[in-house]
């Protein structure tokens, strides 16, 4: 059966490989780039615009990783592997649905603020973390047990962790991850709007301005 599955899987394998490689290279350019602002701004003082581009450099990383377990996933060459690459991604989603909210929570809004934006910015990003909190609402249980059990292995019962394993189904994670990447892409999508408001040469002048006042 998988020798089968193996085959029939050929020609759409070459196809999202064709497409993956079209977009690596813009994940990996924006990466750059983005860390290449994060050490600019820290040589400036700016806090606010370190905040926003170590939070879009933070989901640049994290897309990437989501990318990559979801090709793993795909392109895995028995069940084995398909699980093995599923039970890592659920680890990372469950991190994630954890670690986002707070990433772009006070500290985060703070910056929007320093940097004069009005309440439609704060409605729109209130709108992607409400998402995300719904996604953590919804599958943290599943997510965190098969983290516990067969991810990081936090839990030592070594039967219970094959019971996981017997009822796992990788395809169950990768549209969790499909799930997911809806509010991680529209952060993405508001954060390009955000730089691009960022890097006006009237916003910089005025907030390279507002440091030196506080100097």
């Amino acid at each position: 059966m998988e020798y089968l599955l193996q085959l029939l899987l050929i020609p759409k394998r070459w196809k999202f490989l064709r497409n993956l490689k079209k977009k690596h290279p813009v994940s990996e350019g924006l990466i750059a780039s983005l860390r290449a602002r994060c050490e600019e701004a820290k040589r400036a003082n700016s806090q606010a615009y370190l905040g926003i581009y170590n939070a879009g450099l933070f989901v640049a990383l994290l897309n990437r990783d989501m990318t990559t377990y979801n090709e793993s996933i795909f392109l895995a060459r028995s069940k084995w592997h398909r699980q093995f690459h599923a039970r890592n991604l659920a680890v990372l989603l469950y991190e994630t649905a954890e670690d986002l909210p707070q990433l772009l929570g006070k500290n985060y809004r703070a910056c929007l603020t320093d940097l004069e934006l009005g309440q439609d910015w704060l409605d729109a990003l209130g709108e992607i973390t409400s998402q995300i909190v719904q996604f953590k609402s919804s599958h943290s249980v599943f997510l965190k047990d098969v983290r516990n059990y067969v991810g990081a292995h936090r839990e030592h019962n070594s039967i219970a962790q094959l019971t996981m394993l017997d009822s796992l189904d990788p395809l169950v994670v990768y549209k969790l991850a499909g799930e997911l990447f809806a509010p991680v892409r529209k952060f993405i999508d508001y954060n390009i709007k955000l730089l691009n408001y960022m890097h006006n040469p009237a916003v910089m002048l005025r907030h390279a301005c507002k440091i030196a006042g506080s100097a």
